[in-house]
């Protein structure tokens, strides 16, 4: 049976909601390799795309009780799957954003710039990702996606479920709303058109 069919079978879903571990045995061997794919396109690595399913799973089983009551629960189960993996890529740019400061603060420094200037810089940091924590969830997941994972509109819109044209125009506000937080921050309006460059 294909994995749309699956989707579409309340009776599966019935059965876990119900607590029947041979049939979260049998949703878990129809998922897992997809969402172990999707995962791994968004985190780049297999072996954490291996930890997030396993978590998806576990939250699904502790959760079971919800899917008798959704329409769609292999959404619901992408969407789980999809959280987390965006959160993963979330927590790891934060990480590697601030070795980057580091590293980038020195080499200013090594160049001869002030005190002033490098703090200057590091608030300049500061208010960019307070904008980017400050855009709606959509935007803020979809700009992520963007720019620290490279992905597509494309792409993008495959994981979301929605349509290219709106995962463009979703970036576009991002982008919009980031400036505009940054001139009300008091920086030009030059500076506040070069954001996406600079995260």
């Amino acid at each position: 049976m294909s994995v749309g069919h699956f989707m579409e079978a309340p009776d599966l879903f019935r059965r876990v909601a119900a607590g029947d571990e041979a049939a979260f045995r049998s949703l878990f061997e129809l998922f897992a390799p997809r969402f172990q794919a999707m995962a791994a396109r968004i985190t780049g690595s297999v072996a954490v795309a291996d930890d997030i399913v396993q978590d998806t799973f576990l939250k699904i089983w502790i959760n079971r009780d919800q899917l008798s009551e959704l329409q769609h629960p292999g959404a619901w189960i992408k969407k789980i799957c999809f959280f987390l993996s965006v959160n993963y890529v979330r927590r790891q740019a934060i990480r590697d954003k601030v070795m980057d400061k580091v590293e980038y603060q020195a080499e200013l420094a090594a160049k001869g710039l002030s005190a002033g200037e490098l703090t200057d810089f590091r608030q300049l940091l500061g208010f960019l990702n307070a904008a980017v924590q400050q855009l709606p969830e959509k935007q803020r997941i979809i700009y992520r996606l963007s720019r620290e994972q490279g992905l597509s509109a494309t792409d993008i819109a495959g994981e979301m479920n929605l349509a290219v044209s709106t995962v463009k125009n979703l970036l576009v506000m991002a982008l919009k709303n980031i400036r505009l937080s940054l001139q009300h921050a008091g920086y030009p309006l030059l500076l506040a058109l070069l954001i996406d460059l600079l995260l």
